[in-house]
């Protein structure tokens, strides 16, 4: 399976903007998985900015999330960071875990930021990564997003 990552632009101005921090000690950063739907990176889907956004998905209807309640819940991001060399900018977290109760599977990760929002219409997309088709965990496995050591997210100001 080929997966990919993408990085929404609102997120980036955002940073720019200084209208986010993604610092662990001044933003919530979360991450939540979809279980079913299609989702389709193009010129409509970049201008999504918030998670309800995401959920209404692209061009395959509207995504399911995991079902709670199977060891899955919405994960905080831990040893979060953001840096800046030069015009490099680079956010970076811990590897996310979640040990399922139940068997469940996921098809996507969507990263926000849920600070100062108090619900999915306002929560402000970060990325999401697409894991090229369904990853499964079983009863009392792990289901692991490991992140890069170069960090969930990088790119070049200008």
């Amino acid at each position: 399976m080929a997966g990919a990552a993408h990085v929404y632009p609102n997120a980036t101005l955002n940073i720019a903007n200084k209208a986010e921090k993604w610092t662990a000690t001044s933003d919530t950063l979360k991450v939540a998985l979809i279980a079913s739907g299609t989702y389709t990176w193009n010129g409509t889907s970049q201008a999504h900015a918030s998670v309800s956004d995401f959920l209404a998905g692209s061009g395959g209807g509207a995504m399911t999330e995991v079902a709670g309640g199977l060891g899955y819940s919405r994960q905080s991001l831990a040893s979060v960071t953001f840096t800046t060399t030069g015009l490099v900018n680079t956010l970076s977290c811990a590897t996310i875990v979640w040990t399922a109760t139940s068997n469940f599977s996921a098809l996507y990760a969507v990263f926000y930021d849920a600070f100062v929002d108090t619900n999915d219409t306002t929560r402000e997309l970060i990325a999401y990564w697409d894991f090229g088709g369904t990853v499964s965990v079983v009863t009392g496995g792990n289901f692991t997003l490991t992140i890069n050591a170069s960090g969930l997210v990088t790119y070049t100001s200008s």
